[in-house]
Protein backbone atom coordinates (compact mmCIF):
# COMPACT_ATOMS: atom_id res chain seq x y z
CA UNK A 1 0.00 0.00 0.00
CA UNK A 2 1.34 3.42 -1.01
CA UNK A 3 1.66 5.85 1.89
CA UNK A 4 2.33 8.98 -0.18
CA UNK A 5 -1.23 10.28 0.03
CA UNK A 6 -1.90 9.29 3.63
CA UNK A 7 -1.51 11.46 6.71
CA UNK A 8 1.95 10.55 8.05
CA UNK A 9 2.07 8.49 11.23
CA UNK A 10 5.53 7.90 12.64
CA UNK A 11 6.62 4.83 14.57
CA UNK A 12 9.87 5.52 16.43
CA UNK A 13 11.97 2.39 16.93
CA UNK A 14 15.06 2.37 19.12
CA UNK A 15 17.34 -0.69 19.10
CA UNK A 16 19.13 -1.01 22.43
CA UNK A 17 22.02 -3.33 23.29
CA UNK A 18 21.76 -5.92 26.05
CA UNK A 19 23.22 -3.40 28.50
CA UNK A 20 19.91 -1.55 28.19
CA UNK A 21 21.66 1.81 28.23
CA UNK A 22 20.33 4.84 26.40
CA UNK A 23 22.25 8.10 26.48
CA UNK A 24 20.38 10.79 28.38
CA UNK A 25 20.95 13.27 25.55
CA UNK A 26 19.35 10.81 23.12
CA UNK A 27 16.33 10.40 25.40
CA UNK A 28 15.99 14.18 25.59
CA UNK A 29 16.31 14.53 21.79
CA UNK A 30 13.61 11.91 21.21
CA UNK A 31 11.26 13.62 23.66
CA UNK A 32 11.82 16.99 22.00
CA UNK A 33 11.25 15.44 18.56
CA UNK A 34 7.95 13.88 19.65
CA UNK A 35 6.72 17.22 21.02
CA UNK A 36 7.82 19.08 17.87
CA UNK A 37 6.08 16.55 15.60
CA UNK A 38 2.66 17.88 16.68
CA UNK A 39 0.89 14.55 17.03
CA UNK A 40 2.49 12.73 14.08
CA UNK A 41 4.11 10.09 16.30
CA UNK A 42 1.95 6.96 16.51
CA UNK A 43 4.18 4.93 18.83
CA UNK A 44 7.65 4.77 20.34
CA UNK A 45 9.24 1.53 21.50
CA UNK A 46 12.64 0.16 22.44
CA UNK A 47 13.86 -3.31 21.55
CA UNK A 48 16.63 -4.65 23.78
CA UNK A 49 18.94 -7.42 22.59
CA UNK A 50 22.63 -8.06 21.94
CA UNK A 51 21.71 -8.69 18.26
CA UNK A 52 21.20 -5.49 16.26
CA UNK A 53 19.87 -7.46 13.27
CA UNK A 54 17.04 -9.04 15.26
CA UNK A 55 16.41 -5.69 16.98
CA UNK A 56 15.85 -3.88 13.70
CA UNK A 57 13.79 -6.73 12.23
CA UNK A 58 11.57 -6.82 15.32
CA UNK A 59 11.03 -3.06 15.16
CA UNK A 60 10.04 -3.17 11.48
CA UNK A 61 7.50 -5.93 12.15
CA UNK A 62 6.16 -4.07 15.18
CA UNK A 63 5.71 -0.93 13.08
CA UNK A 64 3.99 -2.88 10.29
CA UNK A 65 1.44 -4.14 12.83
CA UNK A 66 0.28 -0.57 13.53
CA UNK A 67 -1.34 2.15 11.43
CA UNK A 68 2.02 3.91 11.05
CA UNK A 69 3.15 5.04 7.63
CA UNK A 70 6.83 5.49 8.49
CA UNK A 71 9.44 4.01 10.78
CA UNK A 72 12.02 6.34 12.28
CA UNK A 73 15.05 4.41 13.49
CA UNK A 74 16.96 6.21 16.22
CA UNK A 75 19.96 4.56 17.82
CA UNK A 76 20.42 4.96 21.56
CA UNK A 77 23.60 7.06 21.16
CA UNK A 78 22.45 9.84 18.81
CA UNK A 79 21.59 13.52 19.16
CA UNK A 80 19.74 15.56 16.55
CA UNK A 81 17.62 18.72 16.10
CA UNK A 82 14.15 18.72 17.67
CA UNK A 83 12.45 19.20 14.27
CA UNK A 84 14.05 16.06 12.76
CA UNK A 85 10.73 14.30 12.03
CA UNK A 86 9.15 17.09 10.00
CA UNK A 87 12.47 17.83 8.29
CA UNK A 88 12.94 14.26 7.05
CA UNK A 89 9.25 13.82 6.17
CA UNK A 90 9.34 16.95 4.01
CA UNK A 91 11.72 15.25 1.57
CA UNK A 92 9.01 12.71 0.61
CA UNK A 93 11.57 9.95 0.05
CA UNK A 94 11.16 6.27 0.88
CA UNK A 95 14.52 6.17 2.68
CA UNK A 96 16.29 9.21 4.07
CA UNK A 97 19.09 9.33 6.62
CA UNK A 98 21.49 11.94 7.93
CA UNK A 99 25.24 12.51 8.01
CA UNK A 100 27.17 11.51 11.10
CA UNK A 101 30.56 10.08 12.00
CA UNK A 102 31.70 6.72 13.25
CA UNK A 103 32.95 6.77 16.82
CA UNK A 104 36.63 6.64 15.97
CA UNK A 105 39.60 8.69 14.85
CA UNK A 106 40.30 9.92 12.30
CA UNK A 107 36.68 10.97 11.87
CA UNK A 108 34.90 9.11 9.11
CA UNK A 109 31.29 9.38 7.98
CA UNK A 110 28.98 6.38 8.10
CA UNK A 111 27.50 7.30 4.70
CA UNK A 112 28.94 6.60 1.26
CA UNK A 113 27.70 9.10 -1.37
CA UNK A 114 27.09 7.88 -4.92
CA UNK A 115 28.41 11.18 -6.25
CA UNK A 116 30.02 14.18 -4.59
CA UNK A 117 28.09 14.91 -1.41
CA UNK A 118 26.36 18.25 -1.08
CA UNK A 119 26.95 20.31 2.05
CA UNK A 120 23.44 21.79 1.90
CA UNK A 121 21.19 19.64 -0.32
CA UNK A 122 19.79 16.13 -0.17
CA UNK A 123 22.00 13.64 -2.04
CA UNK A 124 21.91 9.96 -3.01
CA UNK A 125 24.11 7.49 -1.19
CA UNK A 126 25.20 3.92 -1.76
CA UNK A 127 24.46 3.43 1.90
CA UNK A 128 23.91 5.45 5.05
CA UNK A 129 23.92 4.75 8.77
CA UNK A 130 20.64 3.93 10.47
CA UNK A 131 21.44 5.95 13.59
CA UNK A 132 18.73 8.37 12.41
CA UNK A 133 16.83 7.12 9.37
CA UNK A 134 13.21 7.59 8.23
CA UNK A 135 11.76 4.74 6.17
CA UNK A 136 8.41 4.57 4.40
CA UNK A 137 6.89 1.31 5.66
CA UNK A 138 5.26 0.60 2.31
CA UNK A 139 8.59 -0.63 0.93
CA UNK A 140 8.46 -3.65 3.26
CA UNK A 141 5.11 -4.59 1.71
CA UNK A 142 6.54 -4.44 -1.80
CA UNK A 143 6.73 -8.04 -3.13
CA UNK A 144 10.13 -7.37 -4.69
CA UNK A 145 11.66 -5.95 -1.50
CA UNK A 146 14.03 -8.49 0.02
CA UNK A 147 14.37 -10.55 -3.16
CA UNK A 148 18.01 -10.84 -4.30
CA UNK A 149 19.35 -10.87 -7.87
CA UNK A 150 18.92 -14.66 -8.01
CA UNK A 151 15.26 -14.40 -7.04
CA UNK A 152 15.81 -15.71 -3.51
CA UNK A 153 14.43 -14.20 -0.33
CA UNK A 154 17.03 -12.11 1.47
CA UNK A 155 16.98 -10.81 5.04
CA UNK A 156 16.15 -7.13 5.44
CA UNK A 157 19.17 -6.73 7.73
CA UNK A 158 22.40 -8.68 8.00
CA UNK A 159 26.18 -8.23 8.04
CA UNK A 160 28.26 -8.26 4.86
CA UNK A 161 31.60 -10.08 5.17
CA UNK A 162 34.39 -10.88 2.73
CA UNK A 163 35.85 -14.34 2.03
CA UNK A 164 38.12 -13.98 5.08
CA UNK A 165 35.21 -13.20 7.39
CA UNK A 166 36.11 -9.53 7.73
CA UNK A 167 33.22 -7.10 8.13
CA UNK A 168 32.63 -5.18 4.90
CA UNK A 169 29.47 -3.37 5.95
CA UNK A 170 26.99 -3.46 8.78
CA UNK A 171 23.29 -4.18 8.89
CA UNK A 172 22.52 -0.64 7.71
CA UNK A 173 24.65 -1.04 4.58
CA UNK A 174 23.01 -4.42 3.99
CA UNK A 175 19.56 -2.83 4.21
CA UNK A 176 20.50 -0.11 1.71
CA UNK A 177 21.73 -2.79 -0.72
CA UNK A 178 18.47 -4.74 -0.36
CA UNK A 179 16.53 -1.52 -0.98
CA UNK A 180 18.58 -0.66 -4.05
CA UNK A 181 18.00 -4.15 -5.49
CA UNK A 182 14.26 -3.48 -5.12
CA UNK A 183 14.54 -0.11 -6.89
CA UNK A 184 14.64 2.22 -3.87
CA UNK A 185 17.24 4.93 -3.42
CA UNK A 186 18.85 5.90 -0.15
CA UNK A 187 19.04 9.66 0.41
CA UNK A 188 21.05 11.65 2.92
CA UNK A 189 20.25 15.06 4.38
CA UNK A 190 23.49 16.84 5.43
CA UNK A 191 21.86 18.36 8.49
CA UNK A 192 24.10 20.08 11.01
CA UNK A 193 24.11 19.22 14.71
CA UNK A 194 23.89 15.43 14.39
CA UNK A 195 25.96 13.79 17.11
CA UNK A 196 27.14 10.20 17.56
CA UNK A 197 27.77 9.95 21.27
CA UNK A 198 30.72 8.23 22.89
CA UNK A 199 33.35 9.79 25.12
CA UNK A 200 32.11 12.94 23.41
CA UNK A 201 29.93 13.78 20.40
CA UNK A 202 31.74 12.53 17.28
Amino acid sequence: MDNKNKQPRIFIGVPVSDSGAMNAYTAHAIGAAIISADGLVADFILRQSCDIVSNRTYLVNAALATDATHLLFIDCDMTFPHDIIKTLLAHKKEIVGVEYNMRKFPLEGVQKPLTEASKTELYKAKFAGMGVMLIDLSIFRDPKFGIDKDGKQSAWFNFGRDSQGQLVYGEDGWFCNVARDAGYDTWVDPLPRIGHLGLYSF
